[in-house]
């Protein structure tokens, strides 16, 4: 298994540099799924049809998946132990009468990763009417977002896209795209948290009756390199002596 071992930062009176490498998955990777709030249940790797594959990643893939109104068409993520979590999943609401709130959080677990980290993340997707009534693909109103690149759950901050209140329609037989959005680009560069025990991705939506909606998301977590940690923790010794400057 390759190692990430590279240099974090740093402090502006003494440039401190500490050094940490990321480690493998400590327990398999899971799904966990809520229907309008109520949960589905917790969905292991052999339910997922997870293989490894080349080098540190392992592929999840299926489909036909049925939580009480929600039915999961197909999914296809990819997972890397360094760490990375990407890739697609396809739903369907089978509730003819009432839209449906749908939460899946993919989790994969890391062990420590740090000092400190580099994430980024991106999600696009779409919506389809099946009904010939018309789609809307939307959030779930105040705190709530199309896609939550988390750290450690809710220990950390998420980092969010298409928060509140996102929404996309599609006329009756078409389909609708939702653009491409992404953070930490270029991926990954926004500084975070150190990781104690996992990183994953949350998409939370409200779905029409009988419609259907896919999403392509990723997320990515790294040490930042030596190079990365100096440049930053130089750029702040120059911010502190440009301020103590204009002082005197």
């Amino acid at each position: 298994m390759r190692r990430r071992i590279f240099a974090s930062l740093y402090c502006i009176a003494g440039l401190l540099l500490a050094t940490s490498a990321s480690a493998a998955p400590v327990s398999p990777v899971g799904l966990e799924i809520w229907v309008d709030g109520v949960y589905g249940g917790n969905y292991n790797q052999t339910a997922l049809g997870c293989v490894p594959g080349t080098g540190d990643w392992f592929v999840c893939s299926g489909s036909g998946l049925v939580v009480g109104d929600l039915t999961l068409n197909s999914w296809n993520m990819s997972f890397d132990v360094d760490p990375v979590v990407t890739g697609i999943v396809a739903v369907t609401n089978n509730n003819l009468i009432s839209s449906q709130q749908y939460t899946l959080l993919f989790t994969l677990p890391t062990g420590p990763i740090g000092p400190s980290t580099l994430s980024g993340g991106s999600v696009q997707g779409g919506v389809t009417d099946n009904t010939g009534d018309g789609a809307t693909l939307s959030t779930a109103g105040a705190g709530t977002a199309f896609y939550k690149g988390l750290i450690d759950g809710a220990s950390a901050p998420a980092r969010t896209l298409y928060p509140e209140f996102a929404s996309y329609s599609a006329g009756a037989f078409l389909s609708n795209n939702v653009p491409s959005a992404a953070f930490g680009t270029p991926i990954p560069s926004l500084p975070s948290p150190a990781v104690v025990a996992n990183i994953g991705i949350m998409l939370d939506f409200i779905l029409t009756p009988g419609d259907s909606a896919s999403f392509t998301s990723n997320f990515v977590v790294v040490v930042p390199e030596p190079s990365t940690a100096l440049t930053l923790g130089l750029g702040l010794i120059g911010l502190a002596i440009a301020g103590r400057r204009r002082s005197e």
